[in-house]
């Protein structure tokens, strides 16, 4: 009958709609974040070395004013029970690789002349998964990924990643991958004394690229204390390395804990990480970056960050950070000649007006030790660092997370050393004035 013919479609169609293990066809995901600090130039001195790094976090000191995200996927599914994924994800930052001088843009066309960190391909790979041949829940990948990253929720900082060109196998929970990267982003002089790529300032005196590469070990989802723990191996080396100290090889660990928030309503991720030589940039966050690290360098890294929901008009968000460097065999790091250690602490709450407003404020404090008051012509040893943001925010879903979101605000920063210059010419404390426009989908 017609309707035992309906009945039957529907069926199928739910039957066919399980058996679906990525997501059919096309797919776009993107994320903006736009900023503009109100008469505040973009220089170097401006937004780099303040912006992060642990002593503070909010608006304020993002150097990027324009980040614009796309990823496209697309996805396939096989009668055979296989399926397959491809993924490309550009992006346009108008900062040199997320770390240097970013430019307020206008309309000339010619942007990108001399500049770097524009329109970029960030991951580009395929993944195959469940073939006739593989067991159930086994996929296999090549390409260039961002793989396992992980941030802080106010600072921001991505603390884990692999990010490079490689390949990769995942059973369920398990995976081991291989990733490689060329030192060196934005741009740097060389010894002749021209501006260059920085790649090209991580050369051997051959001519060969100093490559990083990476090994990673990784189970995750175990459940236990009322949460569930992932584990982190990475081993790590660097090809032509000609320096003596310079670390050639490195390993580093790290194990986090996700459950709710301390046994409250909300979710918390905490994570503890070891590293060493070309793993001492906090064990776990591998990439370009993770060249020129000296063989004996250690870290020691900590964070616990998340969102606890105290009624159903107050949210609170808060990060606790704390980052350990050392050298087992000279004590000198960074230029610091007793080790080097972050402290940051940081909460956000947010105060639901109506389903389209609410005010948020940022309230961060740090103190970075760099050992002696002669280091980094510091005044004290120890320099604490205090900032607060308040903006009122104006959205189509007033939930912490709610985007898209315009958010006017105001901040205020200073520090204990008197010396201290948040910008070019500043001073110790300062405030500044912008808006921040953000969406993800």
């Amino acid at each position: 009958s017609v309707i035992a013919t309906a009945v039957a479609s529907v069926l199928f169609a739910g039957s066919a709609l399980a058996e679906d293990k990525v997501t059919e066809g096309w797919t776009v995901n993107g994320y903006g974040h736009l900023l503009y600090n109100v008469g505040q130039s973009l220089a170097l001195e401006e937004t780099y070395h303040h912006r992060r790094d642990y002593r503070a976090a909010g608006a304020a000191f993002s150097g990027n004013p324009t980040q614009v995200e796309f990823t496209v996927t697309k996805g396939n599914n096989y009668e055979s029970g296989a399926w397959s994924k491809y993924v490309l994800k550009t992006e346009y930052g108008n900062n040199e690789g997320g770390n240097g001088r970013g430019f307020y843009t206008s309309s000339s066309g010619n942007e990108g002349h001399l500049e770097s960190g524009q329109l970029e391909f960030k991951e580009a790979y395929v993944e195959l998964g469940d073939l006739s041949y593989f067991a159930e829940g086994l996929s296999m990948w090549a390409g260039q990924r961002y793989l396992n990253r992980q941030a802080g929720i106010i600072t921001k900082e991505f603390w884990k990643q692999s990010s490079g060109v490689g390949t990769g196998l995942e059973y369920n929970n398990a995976g081991v991958a291989i990733l490689s990267a060329d030192p060196g982003e934005g741009s740097c002089t060389n010894p002749n004394g021209a501006e260059t790529s920085s790649k090209q300032c991580n050369l051997d005196a051959d001519g060969a690229s100093t490559t990083v590469t990476s090994a990673d070990f990784y189970y995750y989802g175990v459940e236990a204390l009322a949460g569930r723990f992932d584990f982190d191996l990475k081993l790590m080396s660097r090809t032509n390395v000609d320096e003596a100290s310079t670390a050639e090889n490195g390993v580093g660990a790290a194990i986090t804990y996700s459950r709710d928030y301390y046994g409250l309503d909300g979710w918390t991720t905490t994570a503890l990480t070891y590293g060493q030589g070309v793993a001492a940039n906090r064990g776990v966050n591998f990439g370009q970056w993770s060249g020129n690290w000296q063989k004996d360098d250690e870290s020691i890294f900590f964070t616990s960050y998340g969102v606890v929901n105290i009624s159903e008009n107050v949210q609170l968000g808060t990060e606790v950070t704390y980052w350990d460097l050392s050298n087992s065999e000279t004590d000198s790091v960074w230029g610091s000649d007793d080790g080097l250690s972050r402290l940051f602490l940081g909460v956000t709450p947010s105060y639901k007006v109506n389903e389209n407003f609410r005010m948020e404020a940022v309230l961060t404090y740090s103190v970075e030790s760099i050992g002696k008051a002669e280091n980094w012509g510091r005044e004290d040893a120890d320099t604490s660092f205090y900032s607060a943001t308040l903006a009122p925010v104006f959205t189509v879903n007033s939930d912490y997370w709610g985007r898209p979101q315009l958010k006017p605000y105001v901040t205020y920063m200073s520090s204990s050393d008197s010396g201290y210059e948040w910008s070019k010419g500043g001073d110790d404390s300062e405030t500044r004035v912008g808006i921040e426009a953000e969406i993800w989908f």
